[in-house]
């Protein structure tokens, strides 16, 4: 009897791009880890595979944060649908295909068990309440509104059954919350405890993409040490055989301090484990990675998806 397979497990780290071996302005290249070699011009040292990935899409400009988000959590082309990269929150014409065809909705009207793993802070959930709070939600937050799951609060997180997003807490605790903190190795190797509860789960953390248009040094040190760590932890409790950990960004931003702005280069998506060749031989931009993720599901992406209202409208 075939043992039936792991989880996939997605980490989303927002503004991460592919740059050069040029400690100057790349903080990978000043911050040697392990994990990050290959996105300051080297060789990728970890178990597993470092995919160049197109961030672009066939539209030319900046990738940004709307759209490249839209790809990577739908498998629809967001710079395609608008004509252009759009920054921000899943625009009026893009938010339809959160709410019907998202990731996490459709493996969970297929009978499979998928979440955004993040816990919110109840600061947070407060502003959900607004009668026009989904204008202001995140890519992530709009995805996991309409995914048939609940939001998980920080009682989840210490109950271990979440994460929050900044990988130790620091920013709970500096908002006041009792919250203990916790070495980020730690909560990778949870992530990879809770996720065997499900068939897919999502992680998120935006701190590389912040730190990026900040040009901050010494934060961009500070996080690309959390993460590595938070990586690490997770590298060292998967079981490969049987899990699959897939960690990618919507755009490139934090590999090049020399400007505020978002990056042209490709993202790297890591891929290891059980379905790592698989995801190697299809990715090639960021709308493949949720593609190949039903596909391993058997499950079908609706390419000839039309949301009735899909007309943008542009401020001027």
């Amino acid at each position: 009897m075939t043992e039936k397979p792991g989880p996939i497990i997605f980490i989303f780290l927002d503004g991460v791009g592919l740059g050069v071996n040029d400690p100057a302005k790349n903080p990978f290249a000043r911050f040697a880890t392990d994990f990050f070699s290959g996105h300051a011009g080297g060789s990728y040292k970890m178990p597993g595979l470092l995919l160049s990935t197109d961030a672009h899409m066939g539209i030319p400009g900046l990738p940004q944060s709307a759209t490249g988000q839209t790809a990577l959590f739908t498998g629809y082309n967001g710079p395609q649908i608008l004509g252009r990269h759009v920054n921000g929150y899943p625009t009026f014409t893009l938010r339809p295909y959160f709410k019907k065809k998202n990731i996490l909705k459709i493996f969970n009207e297929a009978g499979y068990n998928a979440t955004l793993i993040n816990s919110y802070s109840q600061m947070y959930l407060k502003r959900l309440e607004h009668p026009r709070a989904e204008r202001m939600l995140s890519a992530s937050s709009l995805m996991q509104k309409h995914s048939g799951k609940p939001y998980f609060t920080t009682e989840d997180y210490l109950q271990g059954k979440s994460l929050y997003m900044d990988m130790s807490n620091w920013f709970l605790r500096r908002h006041g919350l009792d919250i203990p903190l916790e070495a980020p190795y730690n909560n990778g190797r949870k992530l990879v405890a809770i996720a065997q509860h499900y068939d897919l789960v999502v992680y998120e953390y935006f701190f590389t993409d912040k730190v990026g248009h900040e040009q901050s040094w010494g934060a961009a040190k500070r996080i690309i040490r959390h993460v590595d760590e938070f990586l690490q932890g997770v590298w060292s409790e998967i079981d490969p055989q049987r899990d699959t950990v897939v960690v990618s960004s919507d755009h490139g931003n934090i590999e090049d301090l020399s400007v505020k702005t978002h990056t042209t280069n490709p993202v790297g998506t890591f891929v290891y484990g059980r379905h790592a060749d698989i995801f190697s031989s299809k990715v090639q931009s960021l709308l493949d990675i949720p593609r190949v993720m039903l596909d391993i599901f058997d499950l079908p992406f609706a390419s000839d998806f039309k949301p009735s209202e899909s007309v943008e409208i542009r401020s001027v």
